[in-house]
């Protein structure tokens, strides 16, 4: 049955009706505590396939197989990802396909190594699954499924409520685009928000200055609203007759936390660090 299984080419109705037949069949729910919501949109799947390069790509959250099977007949290898044992052995039944490995483990804890990551990303998990792969050089692109407001994070701009450590992070390491923008009814069951597909190209490295970025937004955003210099000063001891502190202020100005640009917390991220205070 596996084998003529392709969810990108059936109707809507029947991708739905599909996918709560397997659930069904199983004696499966949805399981909230695993922020499950399954895809039941042809035209995601296949909008979702054309943002993905065909090199060796990890799945987190394969689920019934839905993006499973119409990605293992684009990539030459594909590693499926699932925490969750009884979706894990729906989904190799569903894709039978050679050039796949399923393993049953946590992505939070998983080591990734393929060049590419993809999959319809568990709410719970984003922070963690993203800030795992900005640390990991190896991988090259990323297309994910995520909730809109997080998406939207990801692109704020400096200023905005979005704004954050995880957009600064992100950006310096990848080149940052919303593809898509897709309505709660193209998931069962339908979240309350709407999702996006966002794909992130990586243009620079995890080095010592990222991680020196890392440890700067960490330390300034718990008060996001303040003036960054004098959050800055008062955190590390900087004096204000300090070269160092002459340094922040050019760059700084007035600026609130949540007002600078990751470029211009890179810089002095990577001042501070080469000062030994970070």
């Amino acid at each position: 049955m596996g084998s003529y299984i392709r969810p990108d080419e059936m109707s809507r109705h029947d991708l739905f009706s599909w996918t709560i037949s397997i659930l069904r069949e199983h004696g499966l729910r949805p399981k909230r505590k695993l922020s499950q919501n399954f895809i039941v949109d042809p035209r995601l799947i296949r909008d979702f396939i054309n943002h993905v390069s065909h090199v060796e790509t990890t799945e987190i959250g394969c689920g019934l197989g839905t993006l499973t099977i119409p990605l293992s007949r684009v990539v030459p290898r594909l590693i499926c990802i699932e925490i969750d044992e009884k979706l894990l052995g729906i989904a190799v039944k569903n894709s039978n396909t050679s050039n796949t490995l399923f393993i049953n483990a946590d992505a939070t804890k998983y080591t990734l190594f393929s060049r590419q990551v993809v999959g319809n990303i568990p709410y719970h998990v984003t922070s963690n699954i993203l800030v795992s792969i900005a640390r990991s050089n190896n991988v090259e692109r990323v297309v994910f499924t995520l909730q809109k407001d997080v998406a939207e994070r990801l692109v704020a701009k400096p200023g905005s409520k979005q704004y954050g450590r995880i957009t600064i992070l992100l950006n310096t390491l990848f080149n940052i685009e919303i593809t898509g923008i897709y309505g709660p009814s193209s998931f069962y069951p339908e979240p309350k928000v709407g999702h996006a597909i966002i794909t992130l190209t990586r243009r620079h490295v995890f080095n010592q200055d990222v991680f020196a970025l890392e440890k700067l937004t960490r330390l300034l955003f718990t008060q996001r609203r303040r003036i960054a210099l004098r959050v800055l000063a008062k955190s590390l001891g900087i004096r204000e007759d300090s070269e160092i502190y002459m340094y922040a202020r050019e760059l700084l100005g007035d600026k609130r936390v949540y007002e600078v640009s990751g470029e211009v917390y890179a810089a002095l991220a990577r001042r501070l660090r080469e000062n030994g205070l970070l």
